[in-house]
């Protein structure tokens, strides 16, 4: 007999275990292919360090459904993109039943054959119609669970980002607090500048001492400066993928302009300094009150509660092109999907709506900070964290990443061409139609598609008001 304890310790290790009708017992050899029990649900779970939250998810299914056993293993995360974990397990036929991955990935993986679609399972047990029953999460996030007229996941949690600010910092700065305040805008690229000259501070070398921002630090990227002006990555129209766009290389222009200003190589070794690589997540330069700003996502409130509690600091919209502008964000996140070969049973589907639907994410999401995607729990003033209500607002503005077949290499070319960016190594012009030159012709193998309906359209679930606690 294993008890709670056992189980938590276990699933923390990576191991495989069985939690069975309110009992748990240990699992050491699995059926695979047609022999699999259709009773049992076999998992690749969230990733490690929250397993025991996961797993209070399981025991409260289980207790409803005592005749069916989840076994949970923990997979490592393929936010990258890497599917050779799935590839091997489908083509194996010892993948799991219910797969947590990367949402992103989700148009790629089903276009790959590694996905199964839900429609079915959404006809045969639910009540109403597919389109109905997946309104019941955020759109942008089923959207990106979506190819070729099907869908093959539930959204889990999303993340929008925002601007942290050391208020310290600012006020010995003499920032006026009323341009840091969320209730009054974003602040423009100009005002962000004027900050940077006034606040940065290098030795007589050129060496930083303390910095403003870093416009690829953390949660920043070429990728999110694009969609904050409104870049369009891919025609519907054309079925082409718009890398090498006007408007692509005008953010190219603008991003290799600030480089150029700030002195990439001091930057870096400021970075360097103050947030090694493999550092301790108490070691940051944000931390250590050496950058005044900081972008990322609702995962912060926790770390600062963890790691700076004694920090007095506050979070707003993220800087946007003109003065006026209105907010602006981004958001990904994870989903639960059928990898091919999943028993598709009732079991699966009935483990798989309550993980991913209310009653999962209420458990799941008030202990992990991230937002919830599904309409009710996001609605429940208990589905989620109150110390990030103000991600949740900005869920009204969030835009996403566009559910393509070649996702993983757009994410690749944006990244790849931020880096030559940073060092400088080639011209904008040049690198914009390299990475349309990457991209491109393995979006042509899967034309025609488009994007789903309403693609990049405000959520209707989310003008900011109905946010409980706003």
């Amino acid at each position: 007999m294993i008890d709670r304890r056992t189980l938590l310790r276990a699933l923390g290790a990576g191991a495989s275990v069985t939690v069975a009708g309110g009992s748990i017992v240990g699992c050491t050899s699995r059926p695979v292919g047609d022999d699999r029990d259709p009773n049992t649900v076999r998992v690749w779970g969230i990733w490690a360090s929250d397993a025991e939250k996961e797993a209070q998810v399981v025991e409260a299914f289980t207790e409803q459904n005592p005749d069916v056993k989840i076994e949970i293993s923990q997979v490592p995360s393929n936010g990258q993109g890497d599917a050779s974990s799935a590839i091997t397990a489908v083509r194996g036929r010892t993948g799991p039943d219910v797969y947590f991955m990367d949402r992103f990935n989700g148009a790629q993986f089903a276009s790959l054959g590694l996905l199964e679609p839900l429609d079915g399972l959404i006809e045969e047990h639910e009540d109403v119609s597919v389109e109905e029953f997946m309104a019941g999460w955020v759109k942008f996030a089923t959207d990106e669970l979506y190819y070729d007229g099907q869908y093959y996941g539930l959204p889990m949690d999303t993340d929008t980002r925002g601007m942290y600010v050391n208020l310290g910092l600012a006020d010995e700065a003499g920032i006026d607090r009323s341009l840091l305040d969320p209730a009054n805008g974003p602040m423009s690229y100009e005002q962000l500048w004027e900050i940077n000259d006034a606040f940065n501070v290098q030795d007589e070398r050129g060496t930083y001492e303390r910095v403003t921002w870093v416009p690829w630090d953390d949660q920043a990227s070429l990728l999110m400066w694009a969609m904050a002006n409104d870049v369009t990555f891919f025609s519907n129209e054309t079925c082409h993928t718009l890398l090498d766009s006007p408007e692509m290389l005008g953010v190219a222009e603008m991003y290799a302009g600030w480089i150029e200003r700030l002195d990439f190589p001091r930057l870096d070794a400021f970075k360097a300094t103050y947030q090694p690589e493999n550092a301790p997540p108490t070691q940051t330069s944000f931390f250590s009150d050496r950058q005044l700003f900081q972008i990322t996502g609702p995962w912060g409130v926790q770390g600062q509660a963890d790691y700076k509690p004694d920090m007095e600091y506050t979070v707003t919209h993220l800087p946007v092109p003109n003065e006026g502008d209105e907010p602006f964000t981004w958001a990904g996140g994870f989903a639960l999907t059928m990898p091919k070969g999943a028993s598709m049973s009732k079991a699966a589907w009935d483990f798989f709506k309550f993980y991913a639907g209310y009653e999962g994410q209420k458990i799941l999401m008030p202990q992990i900070s991230r937002i919830p995607t599904n309409i009710e729990t996001v609605k429940d003033p208990e589905g989620w964290n109150r110390d990030i209500k103000f991600f949740v607002e900005l869920l009204g503005v969030a835009r996403s990443r566009p559910p393509l077949p070649v996702g993983t290499k757009l994410w690749d070319a944006m990244m790849t061409m931020q880096g030559s960016l940073n060092q400088a190594s080639d011209t904008p012009e040049n690198l914009v139609k390299e990475a349309q030159q990457y991209v491109d012709p393995t979006m042509q193998q899967f034309c025609p598609i488009t994007l789903p309906e309403g693609f990049g359209e405000p959520d209707p679930n989310f003008p900011v008001e109905e946010v409980p606690g706003s």
